[in-house]
């Protein structure tokens, strides 16, 4: 019985002593990784808006070339050239899928578009993230919406992005995703 209760006193003092060092490392670190996570929207804020800047000097180019404005609860970014751009997030086929969009002073042609978050499974709808599928984006307009083709041999149309092969269902999630966000964005901005 004495063995016991030595045993179980080691085991309730190990676990205090765990949860005080991780509870400790949490309340150390809790700064330095929101300060990391506000670094990296603002990096790929300034990529969105194609602005180039230096690693040491993200924080001055952002507060001096992109300003923030709130419009009925969202939070929208303009650049120093024009372009808006705003925080999108939906869901994919496997998981979330949270991005940054920003379209041409026209509010209907992208810029650019920048993934922060996905779940979806790498080499296939993982490609969805890649700068070379984003790059297929640029310069096509919500006219009506941004629509997913199957890939062929012939010139897409102005709104039209081949799909991902062997990831049609990100490839929907990723339309659906996109047009949903823009009507409710576009809607606020022009209004």
């Amino acid at each position: 019985m004495k063995e016991q209760l030595k045993m179980i006193l080691f085991t309730i003092i190990l676990g205090l002593a765990s949860s005080g060092i991780l509870m400790g490392m949490d309340a150390y670190t809790s700064d330095k990784i929101i300060e990391n996570e506000e670094l990296a929207f603002k990096k790929s804020v300034l990529k969105a808006f194609e602005i180039d800047y230096e690693a040491s000097e993200i924080v001055d180019v952002f507060s001096n070339q992109i300003e923030r404005i709130e419009k009925d609860g969202y939070n929208f970014y303009e650049s120093s050239s024009g372009a808006i751009g705003f925080e999108f997030e939906g869901s994919g086929l496997w998981g979330p899928i949270a991005g940054f969009l920003t379209l041409e002073e026209d509010l209907v042609t992208i810029q650019d578009i920048q993934i922060m978050e996905q779940s979806e499974t790498p080499g296939l709808g993982g490609i969805i993230a890649e700068a070379d599928y984003l790059a297929k984006y640029k310069g096509k307009v919500f006219d009506p919406d941004i629509v997913v083709v199957k890939a062929n041999d012939q010139e897409n149309a102005i709104n039209e992005v081949d799909a991902i092969t062997g990831a049609t269902g990100t490839s929907r999630a990723f339309e659906t995703l996109l047009n949903a966000a823009y009507k409710t964005k576009k809607e606020v901005l022009v209004n």
